[in-house]
């Protein structure tokens, strides 16, 4: 080559700078519609034990959406397994929850102290009325909590599965939509692949994997993982994944914990390995969107319950907040870009019973009327997840902000704990 020859790049040698990194651009809600219409949604283990979880209410809605898109949907068939694994347990731990036994225990010592008191006290007539107004109220309360609760005859359930209407919808909704499970060989083999990911911290699942009581050696998300790209590849769809799984081996997060959306190198295998596009939201997005996209009614307060079963359970009762503790979490979020968040957490605290109207936030927060409020606590449950990590925060405070309900349906405002108004009254 002579010094006047020249190399001319072709433009089919350029790119663009998204060009392999197309999973950074923030997918918008026709996409998200285009999935939903023809793709494959598939759901994670947590929201189908969630349905035991729900109130009846919310139950039907959930229910509502999926049978919506019944086409659509793929069962993993570790997704199966590990539904079955946790089924009976589940169900044990929500009957725990349900119980009025305690309220009732309280209705028997409150009726049994009003009687000693009321006959050293009063006359008989006035010491009845009391009875009676103590009975008529713990009866009230314990209708409602009654009728709060799953709806469902979970004792019947365990005993036998014909008396279980969860499963009784789940099955006709995934009829013949359930992955076959991997051979014997084939599952040793990608159990020792999934080990070696989880050396490099290859998403998804390596945050998980040496935790104790894992089955599988730590590799259910991966193998959840394996069989999406099989039924993705063998249908040649767009597959949405649903789970409430908000860890960094399956999602990009922001500064708060908050997902924005899949980690791109799993999008960049399924282009890869399946040829089609990933997408995954989490139960309250999905719920919303179908509600749109299928018309069908999903309430508020159901987006609300299925983003508060995300939060983690608080092993032995709720820590009080402090005011420094409270600070911290408020100039977290606004260092995060939520400071409309901090904003009303610092109106709530001011207020004696801890409350922020839900019009009081479309004040603040300029939103147009008629607009959602869903997700409105998730980066608060993102942040204090994240300063926890850190050490920041303990373990086991009460979530420092929640949707208000009078009634299923709109969150009538939001409201924070009792003791983040007491530390706010001590320093006034």
């Amino acid at each position: 080559m002579t010094r006047k020859e020249k190399i001319v790049p072709s433009h089919k040698d350029l790119g663009g700078i998204f060009d392999g990194f197309e999973g950074y651009r923030k997918v918008e809600r026709p996409a998200l519609d285009r999935v939903l219409q023809s793709g494959i949604i598939a759901l994670d283990t947590n929201l189908l034990l969630d349905l035991y979880r729900y109130s009846k209410s919310a139950r039907e809605q959930v229910f509502t959406a999926l049978e919506a898109v019944p086409a659509a949907l793929f069962m993993p068939a570790q997704v199966q397994k590990e539904f079955w694994r946790n089924r009976d347990q589940v169900i044990r731990e929500v009957l725990v929850t349900n119980s009025v036994s305690g309220i009732r225990e309280a209705r028997k010592k409150a009726s049994s102290e009003l009687a000693s008191w009321g006959t050293r006290t009063m006359s008989e007539s006035d010491a009845k009325e009391l009875q009676d107004l103590l009975e008529s109220t713990f009866k009230q309360v314990i209708g409602r909590v009654e009728q709060g609760g799953s709806g469902l005859k979970l004792q019947a359930a365990l005993r036998d599965v014909k008396d279980d209407p969860v499963l009784g919808r789940l099955a006709a909704l995934f009829a013949g939509r359930v992955g076959r499970p991997f051979t014997s060989e084939r599952l040793t083999e990608l159990v020792a692949a999934g080990r070696q990911r989880y050396a490099r911290k290859v998403p998804p699942g390596y945050m998980d994997a040496d935790k104790p009581g894992q089955q599988e050696e730590g590799t259910g998300d991966y193998l959840v993982w394996e069989q999406l790209i099989q039924r993705a590849s063998a249908e040649g769809k767009d597959l949405l994944f649903v789970t409430r799984d908000r860890k960094e081996d399956w999602w990009r997060l922001d500064a708060a914990r908050e997902p924005i959306g899949p980690r791109v190198e799993l999008i960049n295998e399924m282009a890869d390995r399946a040829g089609v596009g990933f997408y995954m939201t989490v139960p309250e997005d999905f719920l919303e969107a179908a509600s749109e996209a299928f018309q069908v009614e999903v309430s508020e307060s159901t987006l609300d319950t299925t983003e508060r079963l995300a939060e983690e359970p608080e092993p032995e009762g709720p820590l009080p907040w402090s005011r420094e503790l409270f600070d911290t979490l408020l100039a977290r979020l606004e260092e995060s870009g939520y400071p409309l968040r901090a904003k009303v957490m610092r109106e709530a605290a001011l207020d004696p019973k801890g409350f922020v109207p839900r019009e009081r936030v479309y004040e603040l927060g300029e939103y147009s009327e008629g607009r959602l409020l869903v997700g409105f606590t998730r980066p608060v449950i993102g942040a204090m997840r994240d300063l926890v990590t850190t050490g920041s925060l303990p373990e086991g405070l009460e979530p420092a902000l929640r949707a208000h309900y009078l009634r299923p349906g709109k969150a009538e405002g939001f409201v924070v704990p009792r003791s983040v108004v007491e530390s706010m009254g001590r320093e006034r």
